[in-house]
């Protein structure tokens, strides 16, 4: 699938995870919000109807007294009075307090002829509860203030039942992202690794093409080679087609060159993984170059550090290595290998004192055919990347760090036991 493709995807996906995710906030504060109102709409309707109530008991005279408290024995009531314009209690579901006097601050609550005021309090058992003063008529009396104090308990209960929604909600909305996230990455890991399949399958069949397209011309080559070999050896020194025929054979020396690294690159690997000592594989691949450079080597290495990998296929990536580190650097430098452990994985590092890898180039370095000398084929560092891939590791290259010349090419492979 093309980037953009899995890009909009993602989009697409979070997008409805986002639609749903403010859909449900927005429901499950509409209905924290309905249930918050509604039962302070209760408590209001419930006082009400208890004003109501007290107001026609008043209708009864003598026996007012007996029917409001009747109407204030309900549970809800925590305590209820009724006093006159002046405050003075005239009834009281404490009996006690009858005849006593409001304070200017407790009658200061009450605006007779206004709309009822409410207002939430807490009792002196620490209780949570509703005051409501109410304007009331009594016949031949005039009007009446009438204070209800009732428990919120049940109303403080269901607004803490649609709070707890907000729990539910919100763990309902993290699985839901959990889920998604989880969804995207499956999906995008699928898809990774479909491609890469599809990509290994068609660079196998590339490679078996181009496998059998060198064979062919290293066996025409090789006959156009021994040819001329030939009669360059009947040629006399003096003749001046003695240098044609050199020039020929040093053009099929080239093919053939590049025909045996497409054969390394193309051919099927197998690994004979081992734990190796990392110090006699680079002496090795260091051996042959010695005589013929005039730079300075340094090696820096702690001892003792095993490398999990195939000998053959090792030394190859090293003597790689090296050789580009040299000639990037050309007649002289400074070639510096380091060796040392991290994380569980045993880390190669080349490094050369040359002109440095250009930023545009890094990301074409590994590709076969790419390459930045006059007379490379670019299937060097392509093949090193391929075998170290193959053996559990990665490489990488990429200039000198701090601004000083040069680069440094790392290996990591796993590190032997």
């Amino acid at each position: 699938m093309p980037k953009s493709e899995l890009t909009i995807l993602r989009i697409g996906l979070f997008a409805l995870l986002g639609v749903i995710t403010a859909a449900a906030v927005y429901i499950t504060f509409e209905i924290t919000h309905s249930a918050k109102a509604l039962a302070g709409q209760a408590l209001e309707s419930t006082a009400l109807s208890l004003s109501y109530s007290a107001e026609n008991a008043l209708q009864f005279g003598a026996k007012a007294g007996d029917e409001i408290k009747s109407v204030f024995s309900d549970r809800v009531v925590a305590y209820a009075l009724v006093a006159s314009e002046e405050g003075r209690i005239l009834f009281h579901t404490n009996s006690r307090l009858e005849g006593q006097t409001l304070d200017k601050v407790e009658l200061s609550r009450w605006h007779p002829g206004e709309k009822a005021s409410s207002r939430r309090i807490r009792l002196g058992t620490g209780m949570p509860a509703a005051e409501f003063n109410f304007t009331i008529h009594s016949p031949g009396e005039g009007k009446r203030l009438l204070r209800l104090v009732l428990h919120t308990a049940g109303a403080d209960r269901i607004a803490a039942e649609a709070g707890r929604l907000w729990w539910i909600v919100s763990g309902a909305l993290l699985l839901l992202w959990a889920v998604g996230i989880l969804l995207e990455r499956t999906f995008t890991r699928y898809r990774t690794l479909r491609d890469r399949m599809e990509r290994e399958e068609r660079l196998t069949l590339i490679g078996q093409m181009t496998a059998v397209l060198a064979h062919e011309i290293r066996n025409a080559v090789g006959g156009i080679k021994g040819f001329s070999q030939w009669i360059g050896e009947k040629t006399e020194d003096g003749d001046e087609r003695k240098a044609a025929i050199a020039g020929v054979i040093r053009g099929t020396d080239r093919i053939e060159s590049l025909v045996n690294d497409l054969l390394l690159y193309s051919r099927d690997e197998t690994y004979d993984l081992r734990d190796l000592a990392l110090r006699p594989a680079i002496e090795e691949a260091l051996e042959p170059f010695r005589s013929r450079w005039g730079g300075r080597v340094e090696l820096e290495e702690d001892r003792g550090i095993l490398v999990r990998a195939d000998r053959d296929k090792l030394e190859r990536v090293l003597t790689n290595g090296i050789r580009n580190a040299l000639e990037a650097m050309g007649a002289e430098g400074l070639l510096k290998i380091a060796v040392h452990p991290e994380g569980g994985q045993a880390v190669i590092e080349i490094e050369d004192s040359g002109p440095g890898v250009r930023d545009e180039d890094r990301s074409r370095l590994f590709t076969p055919f790419f390459t930045t000398k006059t007379s490379g084929t670019g299937l060097g560092l392509a093949y090193t990347r391929k075998v170290v891939e193959g053996m559990g590791g990665r490489v990488d290259l990429a200039s000198r760090s701090g601004g000083a010349a040069g680069a440094i090419l790392t290996v990591r492979l796993p590190q032997g036991k």
